[in-house]
């Protein structure tokens, strides 16, 4: 799969995982490829469990949803950023609604859940010259 004119969405936990999930983008977009959620570089309620990210323009939940599934519609593909084999309902209600639009869902790590699994690809299998976002990298990004 070539890189080029690709777009896509990380869905993942924001309150869990929002700075490895910034430092995937970053890795993706050195690569080439548009990422088109998560924005921003903050959250603004990094304790609740629906997050607002600085860059947000909308602060109504439902709306905030709609717009990346939005974005999920111009991606090629959705990226799981299932750090820790941690997939939360949002995420797995965004894995849904990619499939319903034929899109392929790049995870992280295997997904152990064999009715999953089975619609997943290895990001790092389709994309060698990515670098994994390795265990140091993420407690890096996790302090700082």
């Amino acid at each position: 799969m070539s890189s080029s004119s690709l777009r896509t969405v990380i869905s993942g936990s924001y309150r869990r995982h929002l700075q490895e999930l910034y430092a995937l983008k970053e890795e993706l977009e050195r690569i080439g490829i548009d990422v088109l959620s998560p924005i921003g570089t903050i959250a603004v309620n990094p304790q609740e469990e629906f997050v607002f990210l600085d860059a947000d323009l909308i602060h109504d939940k439902r709306l905030l949803q709609d717009s990346v599934f939005g974005k999920i519609r111009m991606s090629g593909f959705l990226v799981l950023a299932n750090f820790d084999g941690y997939m939360g309902n949002a995420a797995l209600m965004e894995i849904g609604y990619a499939l319903s639009f034929g899109l392929q869902i790049m995870t992280i790590e295997p997904v152990k859940d064999p009715n999953i699994s089975l619609y997943t690809r290895l990001l790092y299998d389709v994309f060698v010259d990515l670098q994994p976002i390795s265990k140091k990298k993420r407690l890096h990004a996790a302090i700082n």
